[in-house]
């Protein structure tokens, strides 16, 4: 297990850098086209900040107290964290050049969301694949108190953040229509409501 935990972190910490490349090359296209960022440069500190802590607190906690994990939960968290990585690259390819880690629209005229890919189902899938992320892979190390400290922290980033995102989402023309009766994170249809 120590093997694939360090293995799925390093890829990790790889995939995160690339995030921030991709990103910062896919706001500065936006911002050329028209789009303008919708949030604070704190709020995208504090969210940068949270993941870098992340790995902090995962690489103390699994070098120096990591908790025994029973084999089954810590595959399961494996199986998770790259379960997420294949939404997580659907969701990245879907979006294309609109993705990036901040909130960035336009008022500008026009449709201007994506809606199918991953969004055909759900709202949020980028988020689905950090909350799970957050979650599993200290898992897979033994980090028991960095997956639960970081997933509350997330959940608190998140609270702020979706709403601010889905306030200029949803004054885009044709996005209420399109993707408002969607969940979150959670098809809503799999349980039977429309």
């Amino acid at each position: 297990m120590t093997t694939l935990f360090w293995t799925l972190f390093a890829y990790c910490v790889v995939e995160r850098l690339g995030e921030l490349f991709v990103s910062r090359r896919n706001q500065h296209r936006m911002k050329s086209s028209g789009f303008s960022e919708k949030e604070t440069s704190a709020g995208v500190r504090c969210m940068v900040g949270m993941h870098s802590l992340w790995y902090v607190a995962m690489l103390v906690e699994v070098s120096s107290f990591p908790s025994a994990i029973p084999a089954g939960v810590a595959w399961f968290a494996a199986g998770a964290f790259l379960l997420a990585q294949v939404l997580r690259f659907w969701a990245l390819r879907t979006l294309g050049e609109f993705w990036n880690i901040s909130v960035v629209t336009t008022d500008h005229d026009g449709p201007r969301f994506v809606s199918h890919g991953p969004y055909r189902f759900i709202r949020h899938p980028n988020y689905l694949v950090v909350i799970i992320e957050l979650a599993t892979l200290p898992l897979v190390g033994g980090a028991v108190w960095t997956s639960l400290i970081f997933s509350v922290l997330n959940a608190l980033v998140l609270a702020r953040r979706i709403p601010l995102e889905e306030s200029h989402l949803f004054r885009v023309s044709g996005y209420r229509d399109v993707m408002g009766e969607k969940g979150r994170f959670i098809p809503r249809d799999l349980f039977g409501r429309r």
